[in-house]
């Protein structure tokens, strides 16, 4: 127990000190050494070369603070990418740069903070996000998209229902545009039939289905 509460201390202060003071961490991608920087005095992220040059930089959202953030390839396409995550009573909201192997620079994806907890399809070029949408996690989303130049497409949907007067279940949609279409209704129940509830219903139901949406 006191080991357990030193450990939550100690990951406390150290996310709460990122905010105070210069952070940076170091890659090498594409033969090319980068060095991204947390600049605490004006709450900027800058990715620069070795000599010196900046190809990259992100402010943090008014309302939110950066966390952390790493390199790491997102995309699997062979290639670091920057993942830079935000203190939030949203779990899991990010930002997150793409490597352009064409201009050696990174980029950031538009809109993909509001896509939380991504998580990758393996195998395939879809991920799905997982957010609260009320009830304190009564309803809840989870998004199937993917990533084209940089811009998010989502492609489906996942929606639970079981609190505010609504319709109760979990209701899946097929998503072209702005067109949004219901294919499956499930009783809200049925989430209880998977080891990790209603994250192990999401991550079963789009590795199976997902096929159905592209």
């Amino acid at each position: 127990m006191k080991t357990s509460l030193i450990a939550l201390i100690l990951t406390i202060s150290a996310n709460s000190l990122f905010a105070q003071k210069d952070t940076y961490k170091i890659a090498r991608v594409d033969g090319i050494l980068y060095k991204a920087i947390y600049n605490a005095s004006d709450g900027k992220i800058s990715i620069l070369k070795s000599n010196g040059e900046m190809v990259s930089r992100i402010n943090s959202w008014d309302y939110l603070s950066f966390d952390s953030f790493k390199f790491t390839d997102f995309n699997e396409d062979g290639y670091k990418d920057l993942l830079v995550e935000y203190i939030s009573n949203v779990p899991g909201v990010c930002e997150l740069l793409l490597y352009d192997k064409r201009t050696k620079k990174f980029v950031q994806v538009k809109d993909f903070p509001d896509y939380p907890a991504p998580e990758k399809l393996n195998g395939t070029s879809l991920y799905y996000s997982y957010h609260r949408s009320g009830c304190a996690d009564s309803n809840w989303d989870s998004d199937l998209f993917k990533i084209v130049n940089n811009k998010i497409i989502k492609i489906g949907n996942i929606s639970g229902l079981d609190c505010g007067g609504k319709e109760v279940g979990v209701f899946i949609s097929k998503i072209k545009g702005t067109k949004e279409r219901l294919i499956k209704k499930y009783p809200i129940k049925e989430i209880e039939k998977y080891k990790n509830y209603k994250w192990g219903f999401i991550e079963q139901y789009w590795k199976r289905n997902y096929r159905k949406f592209i």
